[in-house]
């Protein structure tokens, strides 16, 4: 088959899931085309980018500059109007009649237009979008003739709650309305995708998985001082802030901890501030963005991996943390929150442990009971390897996907 990843940046570092689908369907004898708005930011990028030579497979349609305000988003979408007006009306082989509601509504549309002109992917028999608003996008392309094939889409986030939000409650009638294929990548998006119209019947829910492979088993072992790490970028939605409060308090109590925060973004100083506060820089570190190479050789050693996620203010919720599955492949013991699908994948003093979000003294509870029950360590970690090796193994899922692609396209 011939697959066109539709994405909004690659490569990402922290979209693993999305790079583990590419290198599933090229291993499994696939051609793969990426089709990305931007190149990631960052020098860091993972080894399998280099590995299977995946820049050579990408097609970029956005602009190089980086439009960062709202005047030169605006001023990007002015000269993208014209030269695609210009384009309508002077060549007749030109192909985007679209209405303008829907050039104002989705920008990106008219990048993608202009670029789909000059770069001939008809010939894709499966589309495979991540995220709602690249299916849109994906879908509107197909209808006007620029893109063939049957179209998957990918529901993981913030698509389904802070751009519906931003969008309003009929952001995916469209899509919805279409042949496409959604997939949630949990039962919560699922049916947060019925809420919003999609029919059920066109509906099936897909998780993101990890490479078993990549990750031999480190068991959690008792140690001093006890090591917990997250690995997150530093947004709301992952509820660091909890998870530092709550270290703090043990510390408090006289508990020897290191908790080191794998991970950047826009909450760093607000964080580093938090730490500093409280007299934490002893014990709580914010390390940067590490590679996947980098993050296992830091879970290596640790107790705990740590994931307080929580519902942010805009909306914004987590799908499944794949920091989560990679830990429980290496029978560490993880502590998180009931939150979006988490529970899809932890059951509480079974494989894991959970509690509510936003409690920083509920959580301080729990991983102090974590820490002082070594006993269940052994039996709470095989399970946790065992669920990702059932469930949430790449290779078994990437041939469900493949199975699932080759029935739609006999229909």
């Amino acid at each position: 088959m011939n697959i066109l990843f539709f994405v909004g940046e690659f490569p990402k570092l922290s979209q693993t899931f999305i790079l583990n689908q590419i290198t599933g369907m090229i291993d499994a004898g696939h051609e793969v085309t990426i089709l990305a708005k931007k190149s990631g930011t960052g020098e860091k990028i993972h080894p399998d980018v280099r590995n299977y030579e995946l820049l050579d497979h990408v097609i970029y349609y956005g602009n190089s500059e980086q439009a960062d305000s709202r005047l030169r988003k605006g001023l990007s979408f002015a000269r993208a109007l014209c030269a695609h007006t210009t384009a309508r009306l002077f060549n007749k082989n030109y192909k985007g009649n679209v209405p303008f509601r829907d050039l104002l509504r989705n920008p990106n549309l008219i990048l993608l237009i202009q670029k789909l002109n000059k770069v001939d992917l008809s010939d894709r028999a499966i589309i495979m979008a991540h995220f709602g608003p690249n299916g849109i996008l994906a879908q509107k392309c197909i209808d006007i003739g620029l893109l063939k094939g049957e179209l998957f889409t990918a529901f993981h986030g913030y698509d389904m709650l802070r751009y519906v939000k931003q969008k309003g409650a009929g952001a995916y009638k469209s899509l919805f309305r279409s042949s496409a294929v959604i997939l949630p990548i949990s039962e919560c998006w699922q049916r947060r995708c019925m809420e919003l119209g999609a029919d059920p019947a066109r509906i099936c829910v897909h998780h993101m998985g990890i490479d078993l492979l990549r990750f031999d088993s480190h068991p959690s072992e008792p140690g001093k001082p006890i090591k917990i790490v997250s690995a997150a970028r530093l947004v709301e939605k992952k509820g660091l802030e909890y998870g530092i409060e709550a270290v703090g308090k043990l510390i408090k109590k006289g508990y020897s901890l290191n908790y080191l925060i794998a991970g950047d973004g826009p909450l760093k100083d607000r964080l580093q501030g938090m730490i500093e506060k409280n007299k934490l820089t002893r014990h709580v570190q914010l390390l940067g963005w590490k590679t996947q190479d980098e993050w296992i050789e830091l879970m290596k050693d640790a107790q705990i991996v740590l994931a307080p996620s929580v519902t942010a203010v805009d909306g914004d919720m987590e799908g499944i943390p794949v920091q989560l599955m990679e830990a429980m492949a290496m029978q560490k013991l993880v502590v998180s929150t009931y939150h979006s699908g988490i529970p899809e994948l932890i059951q509480d003093q079974q494989n894991g442990y959970l509690v509510g979000e936003k409690d920083a003294v509920v959580l301080a509870d729990t991983l102090e009971q974590a820490i002082l029950s070594p006993e269940k360590w052994r039996m709470m970690t095989q399970n946790a390897r065992r669920t990702i090796r059932e469930a949430f193994n790449i290779q078994k899922l990437n041939k469900q996907l493949i199975q699932l692609f080759e029935e739609k396209g006999k229909k």
